[in-house]
């Protein structure tokens, strides 16, 4: 028998039959030697302990940032209700075309792996995606995001890969949410990249008092078309802008680090100076969030154009000085 007509057969047993069925087989473990017998055991112990873990959730979360994966394990340590599934990644920089599929994610971390610095963790990245598959169609599922093409590229992968799901879906926007709930009583705001830049006070307060936008048909739809076209997107930069999320060509930042290069090098007397410097100056300054390993690589883009010169080793970003080619 064909192993999903075993499992809908499973389903299908009332309470009294599973009992009766689970008789069985502990009556037939008898037959088994002592190694056996413990591999029979544990597997059932395990599939127990998954099922009653099941059972007791309340909220899965989804997020895109390592540092808000981190914030909220923290505020939930003592809540085994709410799991969290984090993708170790920054996905507005590199390839996400097919990133449903391993075929994909293969791609993606090769670019990854051939350009950017690491670490570019592969396994943690598929183990999400498989964690998204099997989410209990009952457990409401809340996607954390903010304001920047990072965490919205995730929102749209992760309605993708939830479209035939039943569960009911919110989201949480991070800097909208805070904006919420100081800029009326407390009459300011901050200005925030990404949801990592909040701290678990601050991410707590928001869980706590602002309420996440459920979404209805019409706006799932909506963001499950756009996740779909971004499996056909072939860019390597994506944009929040306008409260859109837009494809951008990767040379987007090339003027605005040439910029801070150039204000550098007049600090330095127009002698070389760090690397270094450069990418953090620019990672500072700049509005969209990239992480700074994509900054370092348009730098090495410039040094290959002739923009920049270099001296020193290239394999590591401490150990290299640039300065503008006249």
């Amino acid at each position: 028998m064909p192993m999903q007509n075993i499992q809908q057969a499973i389903n299908r047993l009332t309470e009294h039959e599973a009992k009766k069925l689970l008789q069985t087989l502990f009556s037939q473990t008898e037959q088994l030697d002592d190694e056996a017998l413990g591999k029979v055991v544990r597997t059932i112990r395990q599939s127990l302990s998954a099922t009653r873990k099941e059972h007791q959730l309340k909220t899965v979360h989804l997020v895109f940032h390592p540092a808000l994966a981190g914030a909220l394990r923290h505020t939930f340590k003592k809540v085994p209700s709410e799991q969290i599934i984090s993708f170790p990644d920054i996905l507005s920089v590199g390839p996400v075309e097919a990133l449903h599929t391993q075929e994909g994610i293969e791609q993606r971390f090769r670019w990854l792996r051939e350009h950017l610095r690491g670490p570019h963790d592969q396994q943690e990245f598929t183990r999400a995606v498989e964690t998204i598959h099997h989410i209990p169609p009952h457990v409401p599922i809340l996607i954390w995001t903010s304001n920047n093409a990072a965490e919205q590229t995730g929102l749209r992968f992760a309605a993708y890969l939830l479209q035939d799901a039943p569960n009911e879906i919110s989201e949480l926007n991070t800097k909208d949410a805070f904006d919420a709930l100081h800029v009326a009583v407390d009459g300011y705001t901050i200005d925030i990249r990404h949801s990592g830049e909040l701290s678990p006070e601050q991410l707590h307060d928001i869980y706590a008092h602002v309420k996440p936008w459920q979404w209805n048909p019409i706006r799932r739809a909506a963001i499950e078309e756009e996740g779909m076209s971004l499996m056909y997107d072939e860019f390597l930069l994506r944009k929040w802008e306008y409260g859109e999320l837009w494809s951008a060509d990767e040379e987007r930042h090339d003027a605005f680090v040439m910029k801070c290069a150039k204000e550098l090098q007049k600090e330095n007397s127009g002698e070389y100076f760090q690397a270094i410097g450069l990418i953090g100056k620019a990672f500072g300054e700049l509005e969209d969030y990239t992480g700074d390993s994509w900054i370092e690589y348009r730098v090495r883009e410039l040094i290959r154009q002739g923009d920049l010169e270099v001296r020193g080793d290239l394999t590591d970003w401490r150990k290299y000085e640039i300065r503008v080619v006249s």
